[in-house]
């Protein structure tokens, strides 16, 4: 218990990024020394991208889907472990694979893990980053969201 704390506390070098619309996604953990906490935090963490018809914001638009289905550029660093995309090309294989590379080095918690590749898979039914707004708005309204055969192509 005492070793998994101590793990748990370590900081390792990750660079995690994305290009999003206009350069809005948080640069807060690009070239950063973190913890597996503040990892999962920034990754689980509301984006604030998606707004309603009154430009409210609607939450639950997590970083790490943004990650696995933007339509331009990104970068998953870990040590010295890099994983860039370019246009077109993010997957959230990608992001699932560098989770768990660092699951295996005991940066993240069992618990975290399987937090993470939930939202993954949460993340791959959308797997649009246009089509968030529509997926959140459904849930808020407590619909159940079904991508179109129209919805499949990213922009």
């Amino acid at each position: 218990m005492n070793e998994e704390k101590e793990d748990m506390s370590k900081r390792v070098f990750v660079s995690i990024y994305c290009m999003v619309y206009q350069d809005e996604f948080s640069k807060e953990m690009v070239n950063k020394m973190a913890t597996g906490q503040e990892i999962y935090d920034f990754l689980m963490k509301d984006a604030g991208l998606c707004k309603d018809e009154n430009n409210q914001v609607i939450p639950g638009d997590c970083n790490l889907w943004y990650l696995g289905c933007n339509d331009k550029y990104g970068l998953l660093q870990y040590k010295h472990i890099i994983k860039k995309w370019d246009l077109g090309e993010s997957s959230f294989d990608r992001v699932e694979a560098f989770i768990s590379l660092l699951y295996l080095d005991k940066v993240f918690t069992d618990e975290q893990y399987r937090n993470l590749i939930s939202r993954c898979y949460e993340g791959r039914q959308i797997d649009n980053m246009y089509l968030i707004r529509d997926y959140l708005m459904a849930k808020r309204k407590g619909e159940v969201w079904v991508k179109k055969m129209t919805d499949s192509g990213r922009r």
